[in-house]
């Protein structure tokens, strides 16, 4: 029994070893194996055993546990070998990863930079042809330029998309006077008798075409200036207005509504034109200061010179000093060779009666026949002066809108 014992001793021993560092694996085996060769769960069983059995088991057991630490062993070398090379390879990936995108971020840049500068250079050659393409063509119409440097045709081509070939636009306007009593731009003698006299003709063009240097006086408007045109294939225009006002005082019909209106007409022949102009309208007489008149102005030099024009001659052509709602005559011009002459006609407001505190009064003006009476070869409308008088472009003189 003395190898039993052993047997046991040593089983004992082993297990004593086992209990303290083996892993569960090894503790069961070792357990399962008593268990399955005694039989019973107490080791003292194995006393009973042969010498043969218990070295049998002996060698079992230890020929396991050598395969076992075999397998451990080869294990843990496989798993370490796999780790190495898996680290190995990854450094590696990383490497070459990161050596492609420095490479393609160097390359992409350095095409970038290339790229920039083909098209800056592009552009500037581009730029610097249109340019040289454009300073031809500017110094080619220079050089086929021949319009003199005098000539109004430049102006006149500008002006013909507003004003429509063989319209006759003209200026007209109600000159409140003291008709209105209140407020700024009363009228009463200041600017003298107007119906009749040449030297205070051009007082009535300055404020219709608003070349003065009024501020508050005078200039006051019942009906501003504003661009008209004669009607129809006769030419006519015709203003009336009958109209109440509350009787401050008799100012108001001894100064009444002035009416205004000019039309300029050029003669682009080299010999004088005379011409009959028809007109109309209404006349009052009671302070000197209101009637009817008919003007023509005419400037001191040519419109082939007229950056030498310094003045206007005023004609009285007709006038009257009656009191009547509605006359109709006819006056005789003159338009000299070359030139643009201004045709002024001012009627003034009749008073017809008083009632009630109101006065009754009644304004006529107008033009007739002057497209199929008036206008012939060698005359038409002067668009560019009309414009300028219609614009108010801050001129002081009259005669500054010939220039």
């Amino acid at each position: 029994m003395t190898i039993a014992k052993e047997a046991v001793y040593a089983l004992h021993q082993r297990l004593k070893d086992l209990s303290i560092n083996a892993p569960a694996d090894q503790l069961a085996y070792l357990a399962k194996a008593l268990e399955s060769i005694a039989g019973h769960s107490t080791v003292y069983d194995i006393v009973n055993m042969s010498d043969e059995k218990l070295q049998e088991l002996l060698d079992a057991a230890t020929a396991h546990l050598a395969n076992l630490n075999t397998n451990k062993t080869s294990a843990l070398s496989a798993i370490d070998s796999a780790k190495t090379s898996s680290i190995d390879a990854i450094n590696t990936n990383k490497t070459t990863s990161l050596t492609a995108l420095q490479t393609a971020t160097t390359t992409n840049l350095s095409l970038l930079d290339a790229r920039k500068d083909t098209n800056i250079t592009a552009i500037n050659t581009t730029g610097q042809t249109q340019l040289q393409a454009l300073n031809t063509l500017v110094s080619n119409f220079s050089s086929i330029n021949d319009v003199p440097a005098n000539s109004t045709i430049m102006t006149e081509v500008r002006n013909r998309n507003m004003i429509e070939t063989g319209a006759l636009p003209f200026i007209f306007g109600v000159l409140s006077r003291q008709n209105d009593y209140w407020g700024y731009g009363d009228l009463t003698s200041q600017l003298g008798v107007w119906y009749n006299n040449v030297a205070n003709a051009d007082s009535m063009l300055q404020l219709l075409a608003g070349s003065h240097a009024q501020t508050t006086n005078y200039a006051g408007f019942y009906k501003p200036p504003q661009l008209h045109f004669l009607q129809g294939s006769a030419g006519n225009f015709i203003y009336k207005e009958m109209y109440v006002k509350y009787a401050v005082s008799t100012n108001e019909y001894t100064y009444p509504y002035a009416g205004l209106g000019v039309i300029f007409i050029k003669n682009t022949t080299a010999a004088d034109i005379t011409r009959t102009v028809s007109f109309g309208g209404s006349t009052y007489w009671s302070s000197g200061y209101e009637g009817m008149g008919l003007f023509v102005a005419t400037p001191n030099n040519t419109n082939a010179n007229k950056s030498s024009i310094s003045g206007l001659t005023w004609t009285n052509l007709y006038n009257n000093a009656t009191s009547t709602a509605n006359i109709a005559s006819s006056a005789s011009v003159v338009i000299p060779a070359g030139k643009t002459v201004a045709i002024l006609l001012y009627t003034s407001a009749y008073y017809y009666t008083g009632i009630n505190s109101y006065y009754a009064q009644f304004l006529h003006w107008y033009i007739f026949s002057f497209r199929n009476g008036f206008l012939t070869t060698g005359l038409e409308v002067d668009i560019d002066r009309t414009l300028r008088a219609w614009q108010c472009r801050g001129f002081q003189y009259s005669y500054e809108l010939w220039k």
